[in-house]
């Protein structure tokens, strides 16, 4: 093997051959060749030169070209970094490239050019700073050979050094790395692995218990990865040791392979399964699997098309290709299992192991695609199979295309659905007349595609009529017809778009305890209302219709406005407690001013929960708010993205410290549509918690779901809200106080049966009484209407009464006035 492939190991440096001398090159003829083969020297050390700014007599590297190298004329073997703000001639650049001492860049210019051994001195560079030399330019490689006995001596003398983990700095990496478990003898501790530094051994075996190759990861004694570069280092013991073993970790089948040890612990930790480290992804095509088992792939969540997706898929088919079952669990998009350990813990991880995909690898992306005419529908086709390939079923709807991940499904991103596209840009085709050509993409074709995509994948209102029930980390809590919870585990079936981060156990008692900080929040808000327990329970049914998505479809779908005419009287905790129940994924916060704008609107996509603490007398007497509140489908429309139809299920709640005005009155359907809860305490500054509601929330999250879950129990059994009286008459005083005509009925007028086309009242009569009976009331004159609109209200809000247009002028019917 060549030197670059055999990475200096700084501790265990072969020994140099006795009986063997060589006469050292001069520093100045070093020099003098260095000058001559700059050119080759800086492609070496640079790589590809910038064509696009280089010449016959400068070379110039960097996409801006920072550094230039002369090649001709009176400053050939000169280069200067105009970034770093140096230069020289080679023996600067290439300790300036490797960070070498000047000894050192002189050993390795002597061996580049051919002279020597490897050099000593190399040995006393820092890790961090110093890269193993290529071959040289010119000649054949030379050569540092170690004998298959070498490599097992070296790699049993490794083993020889380590111990168990515990207590040392590699138990710390462990823990850091959320790996709570003892690990299995495989996994051990050197120290002083290089210089100060220990590392964390893992030991790959054969099915005899052989080690056959070994990982060291480099770690300060605080547990952190060392600052050396490489960090981690494999060593082998035999050729072909990546066919014949790995990291083993025992346990249950189906066994699951992965790339990295630490992914693998974390996988053996959540799942108890057999789980084998192969220190490499192309390792994993070529592990010692038993003939016609069944495996699942724990592969790391690399973009797709990008290079590490293609070594995973090829992975995947060379096992597929040995008569094995292949199964693929995927975690985030540049995430790996341990990352989804530490971000959502051990359950998250079961649940993807348990939902791996079948892979097929007739499906595969081997290479360059192939297409048989190359247009945007074939390519949508097949962008469609890859998809589903990487994540299963597909689902577009609301102007989303959607996957499921194991506990719900989540819109893909913009940008992991163009990549698939990419893949086919150069795929070859056949035009019709049989001349070769090539796909050559574009903005609009990938668009184009994608377009086509969405409708091969199609399924309109596929969340509309999911079962009623909750998506919390336990599972999903399916109610029946009495409201009883009861769990089930996560399905797809299930059609949730979000968890919620609490758990939930059977028998799991909503009732905040004494000393819960969600009983202090309750009892102090509303501490001396009579309805106190009344309004605790409304908000119990609030927060459990929001979770879920139950909002619009109640027999009388309210948005819930919390109203307190003083600070600090719990209605804003109470708003922050709503959005903690729920993950950040399913609340917004569209205004109801902005919800008739179509750019806005789509907000509220399958959302839960639509939290704001605005609200304008405009935009929740607009046809908008209406549709919204009730579930009936609206428009809208995201910046560069075709118009969407879709339905509301979200929970509005609003808070406001001031109840807007109404010009021109408040109708029937607006009275309908909306829920006043009154906040009528100021909690005292002794009994307050600085953001109570937020701390519940990350604090308490299990009760608080708990108490969500009661809610959601009784909204199911009532169909509806159980209303307090106290907020009936808060909405009716804030009603009648803002629409004179609305407070003249329920104040002066009543209702009687019209016989023989009687009793009658002039309108004109009834509005000059109106209008006296409003300004005695103090009602302001901008808000009393004239005739023709107060005749459109009185017939809007009294039920049972006619109007009748005669030759005498209008007249009311079935009307009488109690007061004058």
């Amino acid at each position: 093997m060549t030197l670059q492939d055999n990475p200096l190991d700084f501790n265990d440096v072969p020994p140099t051959r006795k009986g063997r001398t060589s006469r050292r090159m001069s520093v100045a003829r070093v020099a003098e060749l260095l000058n001559d083969r700059i050119a080759d020297l800086a492609v070496e050390l640079l790589g590809t030169p910038n064509r696009a700014l280089s010449s016959a007599q400068q070379l110039r590297f960097g996409t801006k070209g920072s550094v230039a190298v002369e090649i001709a004329g009176k400053d050939t073997g000169r280069w200067y970094d105009h970034e770093a703000g140096t230069g020289g001639a080679g023996p600067e650049l290439i300790r300036h490239h490797f960070g070498m001492d000047e000894k050192a860049a002189w050993d390795w210019a002597r061996h580049w050019l051919g002279d020597a051994e490897v050099p000593a001195s190399w040995t006393a560079a820092k890790p961090a700073t110093i890269k193993p030399a290529k071959a040289p330019a010119s000649g054949p490689a030379r050569t540092v050979e170690l004998s298959e006995a070498e490599l097992a001596a070296k790699v049993a003398e490794i083993v020889r050094q380590t111990e168990v983990p515990n207590g040392t700095p590699a138990h710390a990496y462990l823990a850091g790395r959320g790996i709570a478990i003892q690990p299995p003898d495989c996994i051990r501790y050197r120290r002083n692995a290089y210089a100060s530094y220990g590392a964390m051994v893992a030991l790959a075996t054969d099915a005899a218990g052989d080690v056959l190759a070994i990982q060291q990861v480099y770690l300060t004694a605080e547990g952190k990865k060392a600052p050396v570069n490489p960090v981690k280092r494999t060593n082998k013991a035999v050729e072909g040791w990546g066919e014949r073993s790995a990291v083993r970790l025992p346990g249950q089948e189906p066994l699951v392979l992965c790339e990295g040890v630490e992914t693998a612990l974390s996988v053996w930790q959540a799942t108890g399964q057999e789980v084998w480290a192969c220190l490499g992804v192309s390792n994993i095509g070529r592990a010692p699997v038993p003939d016609k088992a069944t495996v699942i792939i724990a592969r790391d969540g690399d973009a797709p098309g990008s290079k590490a997706e293609g070594m995973i898929t090829r992975a995947a088919t060379a096992l597929a290709l040995r008569g094995l079952t292949v199964m693929i669990a995927t975690p985030p998009e540049d995430q790996d299992f341990n990352d989804v350990l530490l971000r959502e813990g051990e359950e998250a991880i079961r649940n993807r192991i348990a939902g791996a995909d079948l892979f097929r690898p007739d499906q595969a992306d081997q290479g360059r695609k192939r297409l048989y005419i190359g247009s945007d529908v074939e390519m949508a086709k097949r962008v469609r199979e890859d998809l589903t390939e990487r994540h299963g079923r597909i689902v577009h709807d609301e102007g989303e295309f959607w996957r499921y991940i194991g506990t719900h499904w989540e819109a893909i991103p913009a940008h992991e659905l163009r990549l698939p596209v990419h893949t086919y840009d150069g795929a070859s085709f056949e035009t019709p007349a049989g001349e070769p050509s090539n796909v050559k993409l574009t903005q609009t074709r990938v668009n184009s595609v994608l377009h086509e995509c969405a409708a091969l994948c199609a399924e309109p209102r596929f969340f509309d009529t999911p079962p009623a029930g909750i998506n919390c980390a336990s599972g999903f809590l399916r109610f029946d017809a009495t409201g009883t919870p009861h769990l089930e585990p996560h399905h797809r079936n299930h059609r949730c778009r979000h968890t919620l981060p609490g758990r939930w156990t059977p028998g799991t008692s909503g009732i905040p305890p004494e000393g819960s900080m969600l009983r202090r929040l309750l009892t102090g808000s509303f501490k001396g209302d009579p309805d106190a327990q009344a309004k605790c329970d409304l908000l119990a049914e609030v927060c459990g219709s929001a979770a879920l998505g139950y909002a619009t479809r109640l027999v009388q779908p309210r948005a819930v406005v919390l109203h307190g005419k003083t600070a600090e009287n719990g209605k804003s905790q109470i708003l922050d407690l709503a959005r903690g129940l729920l993950p950040a994924s399913a609340i917004c916060c569209v205004p109801a001013a902005k919800m008739g704008d179509e750019r806005h609107v789509t907000g509220l996509v399958g959302k839960l929960l639509n939290a704001s603490d605005e609200l304008s007398p405009e935009a929740i007497a607009s046809n908008i708010f209406k549709s919204v509140v009730t579930g009936e489908p609206i428009e809208g429309r995201d910046v560069y993205k075709s118009r969407v139809e879709f339905r509301s299920v979200a929970q509005n709640l609003f808070a406001a410290n001031q109840l807007p005005s109404f010009k021109g009155g408040v109708d029937r359907g607006v009275q309908r549509r909306l829920l006043l809860i009154p906040f009528t305490r100021t909690i005292p500054l002794e009994e307050r918690i600085e953001d109570i509601g937020k701390r519940i929330a990350s604090e308490e999250a299990d009760l608080l779901l708990a108490w969500a879950v009661e809610g959601a129990s009784r909204l199911i059994r009532q169909r509806n809200f159980a209303i307090p009286e106290s907020c009936r008459e808060a909405l009716i005083e804030w009603v009648l106080g803002e629409d004179p005509v609305l407070a003249w009925i329920d104040a002066c007028v009543k209702v009687v049966t019209i016989v023989n086309g009687g009793p009658m009242l002039a309108t004109r009569d009834a509005h000059l009484r109106f209008q006296n009976w409003a300004q005695a009331e103090g009602f302001k004159p901008e808000k009393i209407p004239a005739i023709n609109g107060f005749v459109q209200r009185v017939q809007a809000q009294v039920a049972g009464i006619q109007h009748k247009r005669t030759s005498a002028g209008r007249f009311f019917l079935g009307i009488t006035v109690t007061q004058w």
